[in-house]
Order: structure tokens, then sequence, then C-alpha cells
């Protein structure tokens, strides 16, 4: 075949691949016939990318499934999470996608178990898994009762009761895939997930017919734990949900999650984000837990009085404190509020006095802490308790839990911070080899590999360890990235420490990420406006700004811009006024943003329209994660609209009200942003400064090729599979290619949009395996009028 030949016959693939998915009659397996009964669930299972069948062509739908198939599959099948997760080395393929699943306690015995990941799937026990995934708590014989009532399964002759479902016959791969796309076609996609490791607590809700079991079967399940004392063992966490970030901790007293309950009242309706609650929180096994105590409002307490604790017993020696407790003595001395009336000292004063009095206040209906494992060398089981001080009116609110593993790990530990050298801004990595439990590691002969997922300048790559340690560093980046640093230890000599041998050949990594710098184009002459900047101090920054990057990141825009008039305030269930004036003093009031307590958004609009003079044209940009009365934003926001106040309106996280906030800009004359993580602000802080100091139209996307997160394209047995994340921040997205280039011309491959941002496809490799690609690939996105706003070169 010549090269004009193999060319003609690429383009035919690049024109094939552009056209839209067609519905075929026929499946792309050739084992699965038009007559087999489950083919619309195979062909559609297919067309989603749950699964692309085997090597030779088939699906094998009569072959039995394995746990770990139908988990990977479960994750591909769910729209909050990306393809698959990715294994740590030596763990089966699929322990990545497990940890995710873990998170939502789906009764899986392949987590602790590595034979049970491979052997092949029982029916009953999987309509447990798929109960769980819609959100019920179920034992086998009321799961299988479940899937019947809600249409995802029948019986094998249409008895429909507990035998003719066949619960101790392996489940197929046909008949995994056709319960999950009626999964799909009755509830969607998204994963609900249990609050807690099942125990049946929904039983009770799917009462079995009579004669749905026969008299002579039996079947045991894991007893249900006693109950808390003083909580109604029928229903203690029903108006509860709780996500906890990682449910399971290295014990080294330094890894950390963040845990959200969120609450509902006794009608089963939201507490509204203006309101706050108060809550003790408590550690069985005495973990550090950090809260953020109230912050001062001078106008009302933020609370309700919280009655000062009767004296205890004189407690017995404990350990130093650690270091979230020490953090107390670094709040502001004048958080104390002065007392009204008969009321006592607030939680504020309390928890100032006490660090041991462990109050949380409330965003609306979530509580957000950080828990950080103890330093243990044995696992343990926490149980993290948040017991209500604070009732809705004459509705007591629940006591809820979570619960958290310790796990006793050797491990490398990374701590990577910012420096200087030669004047050059630069990033130091410094790893430190540690016993299960924690402690450090000091005699071991051998050397650091460092690594990254995109190729970061290290000063060294192989770095000698000395008593334990071993310290490399790279140029800082001034581009926005998000990256991952992986390290393997490897020995000079033979090792017969059985920690260090736990570590060896073994990869560890951290995640960093990297915000650019903004700046200001000095050849601009616009009339700077007064400006002023509202941001959202409530508690559940706390996990969506964990780095504060909306406090760093608006003091460098206030000193980029060089406006005369700079007006600073924030808000929890009240706006306050922090600054105004020049850029130093403004930029020094920002300490005191903090994350705790409600969401008001309209008071704090009202806080900052008064600020503003009749003199100057007026800007504010508006930023919150969260959600808020709307009728009393748009009386704010007609007020702004008649004394002429533009308002940039940024929504951070998935948990905001995007039409209120683009109707906020809309009707001001100003522009909404959704930024899915805080990494994103300086897109939207670069993209604001530009149209202020310059007048110039706000693009796309000001920095274009930092749009893409992860691109991979990646050669998996015969297939290609190439994806990739966009940040929202760079506004709508029409397409995604990808293009292989080689001494023929180019290859475009346009991606599938599967949820939000997230763009993917997979090609066999026969399709352009007589192409002579380059080892590289480009992604290129395009807006709406075909213009390429991003580019990114990844490795093949």
């Amino acid at each position: 075949m010549n090269r004009r030949t193999i060319y003609i016959w690429s383009l035919s693939l690049v024109l094939c691949a552009l056209l839209p998915l067609q519905v075929s009659a026929k499946t792309p397996f050739t084992d699965v016939n038009d007559r087999y009964w489950a083919k619309d669930a195979i062909q559609w299972a297919s067309e989603i990318g749950l699964t692309s069948g085997y090597p030779d062509g088939t699906f094998k739908p009569e072959q039995s499934i394995t746990e770990a198939q139908l988990v990977t599959m479960l994750v591909r099948f769910d729209l909050n999470s990306p393809h698959s997760f990715l294994s740590k080395k030596g763990e089966h393929k699929a322990m990545g996608n497990y940890r995710y699943l873990a998170k939502y306690h789906l009764p899986l015995r392949g987590l602790n178990s590595g034979s049970a990941r491979n052997m092949a799937l029982q029916r009953s026990f999987a309509a447990k898994i798929f109960a769980a995934y819609q959100g019920k708590d179920l034992y086998a014989q009321e799961a299988i009762y479940y899937l019947y009532t809600h249409n995802l399964a029948n019986g094998v002759t249409g008895k429909n009761d507990y035998q003719d479902f066949a619960p101790k016959r392996n489940l197929t791969r046909a008949e995994a895939v056709h319960i999950m796309y009626q999964m799909f076609l009755n509830q969607g996609r998204y994963i609900q997930g249990l609050s807690s490791p099942a125990t049946g607590r929904d039983n009770a809700q799917y009462a079995k017919p009579p004669l749905f079991i026969e008299e002579d079967e039996l079947e045991f399940e894991r007893p249900v734990p006693p109950s808390l004392p003083g909580v109604n063992p029928g229903k203690p966490f029903e108006r509860v949900d709780v996500d906890i970030e990682k449910p399971t901790l290295t014990a080294n007293g330094r890894d950390e999650t963040f845990i959200t309950f969120t609450f509902k009242d006794c009608n089963g309706k939201l507490i509204p984000y203006e309101q706050e609650m108060e809550f003790e929180v408590t550690s069985k096994e005495g973990a550090a837990i950090e809260v953020d105590i109230p912050i001062p409002q001078p106008d009302k307490p933020l609370i309700s009085p919280t009655p000062k604790p009767e004296p205890v017993p004189e407690p017995e020696p404990k350990p130093e404190p650690t270091p979230v407790d020490s953090q107390k003595s670094d709040e502001d001395p004048d958080r104390a509020f002065p007392e009204n009336g008969n009321a006592v000292k607030s939680a504020a004063t309390v928890a100032a006095a006490n660090p041991w009095y462990r109050h949380a206040i409330s965003d609306g209906p979530e509580v957000t802490v950080k828990v950080t494992a103890p330093r243990t060398t044995t696992q343990t089981v926490d149980v993290i308790t948040l017991t209500p001080i604070t009732k809705i009116g004459s509705c007591s609110l629940p006591r809820a839990t979570a619960t958290i593993t310790y796990v006793p790990r050797a491990e490398i530990q990374l701590d990577i911070y910012d420096g200087k050298y030669n004047d050059l801004g630069r990033t130091f990595i410094t790893a430190t080899l540690a016993r299960p439990g924690g402690a450090q590691i000091t005699n071991f002969n051998g050397y650091l590999k460092i690594d990254s997922l995109y190729h970061l300048p290290f000063e060294s790559s192989f770095v000698k360890f000395s008593h334990g340690q071993a310290t490399t560093s790279f140029i800082t980046p001034t581009t926005l990235m998000k990256n991952e640093i992986i390290v393997t230890a490897i020995a000079n000599t033979s090792v017969t420490d059985s920690a260090v041998q736990s570590i060896l050949e073994k990869k560890f990594s951290a995640p960093v990420s990297y915000a650019p710098p903004l700046s200001a184009d000095k050849t601009c002459t616009n009339q700077k406006p007064e400006i002023g900047f509202l941001i959202d101090s409530s508690g559940s920054m706390k996990r969506n700004d964990p780095q504060r990057l909306r406090v760093t990141k608006t003091e460098e825009f206030i000193d980029t811009l060089q406006a005369d008039v700079n007006i600073a305030t924030h808000f929890t269930t009240s706006g306050m006024f922090l600054e105004k004036g020049t850029p130093n003093p403004v930029i020094k009031s920002l300490e005191k943003v903090k994350q705790s307590g409600g969401t008001n958004i309209a008071t704090g609009l009202k806080v900052a329209f008064d600020k503003f003079t009749t003199v100057q044209p007026k800007t504010l940009i508006l930023l919150t994660d969260g959600k808020s009365a709307k009728a009393p934003i748009l009386k704010e926001v007609e007020y702004a609209k008649n004394h002429g106040i533009k308002i940039y309106t940024i929504g951070l996280g998935q948990n905001v009200d995007t039409d209120l906030l683009k109707q906020i800009a809309l009707d001001t004359g100003g522009k909404y942003f959704s930024i899915k993580e805080n990494i994103e602000l300086p897109l939207v802080y670069q993209s604001i400064l530009q149209e202020i100091n310059c007048g110039i139209p706000i693009e796309s996307c000001s920095l274009s090729a930092s749009i893409f997160e992860s691109p991979s394209v990646k050669l998996e047995h015969n297939d290609i599979r190439m994806n990739t994340e966009l940040l929202t921040a760079c506004g709508p997205i029409s397409k995604v290619i990808v293009r292989f280039s080689s001494q023929d011309g180019n290859l475009d491959y346009e991606l599938t949009h599967r949820r939000q941002g997230i763009y993917m496809l997979n090609k066999k490799l026969y399709e352009i395996q007589d192409f002579l690609l380059n080892p590289n690939a480009t992604f290129i996105a395009y807006d709406s009028a075909g213009k390429e706003i991003g580019q990114q070169i990844v490795q093949i």
C-alpha cells in the first residue's frame, strides 16, 4: 500500500469518526445477534463505554461476571466519576475503582479479599450491590424484592419470588448490563450510595409479601450493631446524609479527610442555608478534629448562646496537644462576643477557652469537619459523632455518625513546600521513609527515584537517602497545572527490615497544583473603577477552598490592578465589612476571611453596596460556593441596577444556584463564571482584570493553554483510549479533538462529551496501525464559533 493510499484510507477513517453516532440495529459483538434477549442493553452498554468486549470481537454474554468486572462497570456507569480510577503498583487493577465505591459503602467483598475480586458474583449478592448503588441498604431477600418492584429485574419464570430469582446462581455479563440499563431508564446513572456500612437499615421499607420465601429457606446476614445511647434505634440517621472524602486513612498522624454531614428537618426538607446550627463533635479514638469557630459579627450573636460545660473530674494526664489543638492560640484575640443580658458566653468563647470543647457551626444544612488520623501501630475503626445542640423550632435533629478506619502502613511520606533559590521560585520535595504508625526509618541505604505525571523539571530524578530522608526541587510552574509526584525507594544493598521491604519498588504519590500569577497590561489607560470584593466565608469553604485561594488570589488581584478605591467584604449569615481604601490596607484586611457558618448572599450584597460612592464607575466581584434565598438577593440586585453597580459572579463547585448567579450578572451588565475547583479561580480573575484594565471583552478563556486537565492517550491491548477533562472557567466548549500526526498527514478524532467537562473516545488499534504515527498526540478544543481556544501535547 503506498502512502497516498494510506492517507486516503486514514482520511476516510477521520470522516467516519466525525460522523454523528447512529443507532444501529446490530451490536458490535459477533456473539450477540439481533434476537438475543439483552441485545438492546448490550448495545447501549457498548455505546456509552461500559464495555468494549473482548479482543476477538465477542461480548461473551453468558459468561459469569466477577465482582471486579462489575465494580469497573459501575464506576463507568456513574456520571459523577471519571472512566476509571488508577490502582497502585502491585495492586489488583480494579482497586482504584474499589476505593471510589467504598466511599459510598457499597457491600463489596473484594475490598478486603483478593480472592473475592476474581470470583464469579452470585445473583443474590449482586442484588444488594445494585440496591446500595441506588441508596438502599438491604439484605439479599429485600434487595431482590426491590429489584422486582422497581422494574430492574424479573425472575426466571415470571413468578418473581425469592427462588425465582435464582439467588445462588452466578450473575452473567448480559444480566449485569441489562439491570444497569433498567437502572438508567428508571432512575438515571448517578450513584446514591449509603451513608455508612451496610447493615440492612432499609429492610422495613420493603416488607416482602406472603410466600415470597419458603418456610425452610434461611439466610444469614451480618447483625445490626447496637444503637448509640439515647438514639432511637429505628430511625437514627434517616434525615442525615454523610459524605466522607476518604473512609480509610493511614495511621501516621498526618493523613486527613473531610466529612460533610447534610441535615434535613422533620419534614424532610434541607435546612435553609441562611440558618446556622451548633453541634458537638467527638471522636471515639481521640482523633484530631478541626472545626472553625464562629466569625465575629458586630450586629448580633452568631448562634443561640451555648451553656458553659459542667465541671468534669480531673482528667488523667494526656499527651501533648495535637497540631490542630495548638492552632487555637493563633486565632484572633477579639473573637469573644459581649454578653447580652443574662446570656452566657457564646460557643466561640467556650471553644477558645477550652480546646477540647469541639463545637461546629453549620453552613445551613451542612456541617464539614476535618479529621486527622492518629499515630498508631494497630488498625483501628473510629466513629466521628455529631451531637446537635440546636433545634429547628420544635424539631430535634438526629445524632449522626461517620466511620473511619485507621490503617498502619509503612510508607514514603512526601512534604511539598515552596521556596526560592537564586531568586527563582522553586518547589521543594522531601521524602521520608516511615514505619507503620509514622516513626521515621533512619538506617536505609538507597536512593529515591522521583517522577511526575506530566514531566516536571526536577533538579535530580535520583536522590540519595540520608537518615531516612531525600530532598530535591524543581522550578515552580507559572501556568495553571494539576500534576502528581510519584516516588519509589530503591535499595543499594540487601534489606532484612520488613517495613523497608514493604516499601521497596512500590510507588507512592502526592497531588500538586499550581495557580498562575495574575498580570496587568501596563499600556492600558482605562479608568479604574471603585472595585469591591464580596467573598463567601461560610463553612463549606473549608472543603471547597482548603488552600484559601479565594483570599490569596483576591489579594493578588488588588495588588495587580492598583485601583485607588478598593472595598473588601465577606459574608456568612450576615454581611461583614473589612476595609475600604488603597490596596495595602485592604489586602491586609482579607486575613480575617475565615470559613465558618451559613450562607446569606443578600446581607453581603447590602453591606458591600453601602460602601460604594456615587462618583466613579462601580464594580463588584461576588464569589460563592453556596445557595441563598432568591427574593432578598433580587431586591439588592435592583438596587445595584439603579446605582450603576456592575456585578461579576463566580460560582465555585456543584452546589451553587447557577440560574440566580447568571441573573445577577446579566441584570447588572456583568458576567457569570462557573468553576469546579478553586484552582480555576486565576483564569476567571485574569479575564476580569483584562476587561477592567483594558476594556477588552472577556475571551472564552484567557489562558487557553491551561484548559486541559489530565489529558491522556493510552494504548491498552487492542484499544486506543483518549480522555481529558476541561476546566469550565474557560467557557462553553463546542468540540474536542485528538490529532495524531505523521509523515502522511494528520488524523483527527472527535471525542464524545460524556458529562460535565469530561470528553472520551475509545478506538481499535487496527484503525491506525498502518498510519506512521509520531509518539505524541495533540488535544485541541474549539468554541461554538469554531475558534481554537486550547491545545496541549501529550505523549502516547
